[in-house]
This record gives C-alpha cells, sequence and structure tokens, in this order.
C-alpha cells in the first residue's frame, strides 16, 4: 500500500471515529411528579441542588429561569433551564471544544444533560424538597 493511500484510509478512519461521537441535541421537557412541588420555589431549588452535586456552575438565577454552565477539561457546555411549579426544561444555549454543528454534538454534552435531568428528579422526589434551607 502506497504512503498516499495509507494516509487517506487513516484520515477516512479518524473521520469515520469522530463522526460517530457526534449525536442531536438533546433538549429536555419535563414535569414533576404532580405531589412533589408545591410551588415554584421548591421547583427553583431542586434544580439549584441538582446543579450543585452534579458541579454546574449557576451564571445567573432569576425567577423561571436559570442559567448553568458546566466544564470538563478544555470542554464547556452551557444551558437555560427555564422552570414554572410543576415543569422545567433544560436547552442547549453555547458549547466550546464540544463540536457543536448544525443541532448535533459530542456525545458527552447528552450525557451531562441526561445525568442533570436525573438529578433534577432525585431532588423532586427526595423528602428533603420540603424542608426550608
Amino acid at each position: 500500500m502506497s504512503r498516499f493511500n495509507r494516509i487517506a484510509l487513516l484520515a477516512l478512519l479518524l473521520l469515520g471515529i469522530t463522526a460517530c461521537t457526534s449525536k442531536p441535541v438533546v433538549d429536555i421537557e419535563n414535569s414533576a411528579p404532580p405531589a412533589a412541588v408545591r410551588g415554584e420555589d421548591d421547583m427553583r431549588r431542586a434544580i439549584l441542588t441538582a446543579l450543585q452535586r452534579r458541579q454546574w456552575t449557576v451564571e445567573r438565577a432569576d425567577q423561571g429561569q436559570i442559567l448553568a454552565l458546566i466544564t470538563r477539561r478544555s470542554h464547556q457546555a452551557q444551558v437555560t433551564i427555564a422552570y414554572t411549579a410543576s415543569t422545567y426544561a433544560i436547552r442547549y444555549r453555547d458549547s466550546h471544544n464540544l463540536d457543536y454543528r448544525k443541532g448535533k454534538i459530542h456525545r458527552n454534552y447528552n450525557r451531562w444533560v441526561q445525568n442533570l435531568d436525573r438529578g433534577i428528579q432525585q431532588e423532586l422526589s427526595s423528602p428533603s424538597l420540603y424542608m426550608p434551607q
């Protein structure tokens, strides 16, 4: 095999591997279990606690909306979390070093967002949600 063919084959393999790590961006639309949340403050507290436990950084926390980011090594993802007393949504806002293109992003972003969603659900079903902090 000539040197050119080897380089071309290697380039195609690397391109294929890179393409496999790119997945459609997952936005989470979720609602709380009916008995879990007594109001918007409970939802806010559950989201903020889950963010802290999952090592996200809160950039801004307004009523009904939280801006947060996560940094892992040289990778960073930013999300907007809109919430009401009974629902929340985690939506992609921006990223660095996660190869975002045309609605696709590195699969780690989706994993981080899905872990955050699970964390919020755990907080919403936790008895400590009702304790004043």
